[in-house]
């Protein structure tokens, strides 16, 4: 006959590993006092290390035993409050307290009618903490994020694996015979799998974070937050298609500009022309890259002719009111992304002619 693993021996496994990554976020957080979200993922870590050693060491009545598997849950949900918080939004929604109660009321009722040594009892429980596990990992795992991350997916499907284990447990459980408690030894076998994974998903997730910014960074223009032209190669992929509007604008006289205003005032006007584009079409409607000096480019995908000409005029007309500025006004010339092309610059070359034929009749014009 096949020894089972010691369920106090597992237990005490998942405690250590659990104060280990309480340490290791409030470390965190203790350097970083605003990221706020470390606080909600040492916490659950505290609390479940501290229900798994009552679970153990301690002889709870059916309620504190039914209270038990509610905070088994609620660490749970940590995971979940720390990310939404990462994500900005608030961090706890009446809802959440659904899975605490399922997992609370799923051991207390069974005890007060069938006893607290039944099976139901710890199925009702243990169907609770698969319901948590659900809900947390599928929002992680599945759910939209404003900025999806292997970290994320990494923790979301952590715990997603716990759910085989809380089935087999209440399988196991339903059938009987065995000699331990099989609700708490399969989870506490799937602990000593998963749970090193689940947080070490959670702690890649800032530097995850920074890296993109960092990634964004590089490819914004400093001065007008516009795409540079390394970020004009990475929109590639969502628009280099046909169809895709193309259209270039530049200050008309800006040299005059700055000659006779100071390089200071024309930095202005770059980024009053930037917030221009931005009140008519914002992202990530359109993209707009500064291709250099004075000249930009607005990538807008899925447009007409007729309405890339109706987005132009709009620019034109706004710009240069009531901005304190010198007078100002745009060119632009418009073009579109044509089949077979594998990159921008022959749409950025034909808008660019349509552009000085803007000038040459006027400027202050789209053509």
């Amino acid at each position: 006959m096949v020894a089972l693993p010691n369920v106090p021996t597992l237990g005490l496994c998942s405690i250590l590993s659990s104060l280990a990554f309480f340490g290791v976020f409030l470390c965190l957080w203790g350097g970083r006092r605003d990221e706020t979200y470390f606080l909600h993922w040492a916490s659950g870590s505290l609390s479940y290390a501290l229900a798994i050693f009552c679970f153990n060491h301690l002889a709870p009545s059916p309620l504190q035993t039914g209270l038990l598997y509610g905070v088994l849950s609620a660490s749970t949900l940590a995971v979940l409050t720390g990310v939404r918080r990462f994500d900005g939004r608030p961090p706890f929604r009446p809802w959440m307290l659904l899975p605490i109660l399922v997992a609370s009321l799923g051991y207390i009722l069974p005890a007060l009618t069938l006893g607290p040594d039944d099976a139901a009892c710890r199925i009702g429980g243990t169907f609770g903490s698969l319901l948590t596990m659900a809900v947390a990992g599928s929002s992680l795992a599945l759910g939209r994020a404003s900025r999806p991350s292997p970290g994320r997916r990494i923790a979301g499907a952590a715990l997603l694996a716990y759910i085989p284990g809380f089935v087999a447990a209440m399988v196991a459980e339903a059938v009987g015979g065995a000699e331990v408690n099989m609700a708490a030894l399969i989870p506490l076998l799937s602990d000593q799998l998963l749970l090193a994974v689940l947080n070490l998903g959670l702690i890649t997730m800032p530097g995850e974070r920074a890296q993109a910014e960092l990634r964004e960074a590089a490819r914004r223009d400093f001065l007008t937050g516009a795409w540079n032209r390394a970020g004009l190669a990475a929109l590639a992929p969502r628009l280099l298609r046909p169809g895709t509007a193309v259209i270039v604008l530049d200050v008309d006289h800006f040299k005059a500009i700055n000659d006779g205003h100071g390089h200071a005032a024309g930095d202005r006007v770059l980024t009053a022309l930037a917030a221009c584009v931005q009140t008519v079409i914002p992202e990530p409607d359109a993209s707009l890259v500064r291709l250099g000096g004075d000249e930009f480019v607005l990538l807008v995908a899925d447009r007409s002719p007729a309405e890339a000409r109706w987005i132009a005029d709009e620019i034109r007309q706004i710009a240069g009111r009531g901005n304190g500025l010198p007078a100002w006004t745009i060119s632009l010339g418009i073009a579109a992304v044509e089949p077979g092309e594998t990159d921008f610059s022959a749409a950025i070359e034909r808008a660019d002619r349509s552009l000085y034929r803007a000038k040459a009749e006027g400027r202050d014009r789209a053509a």
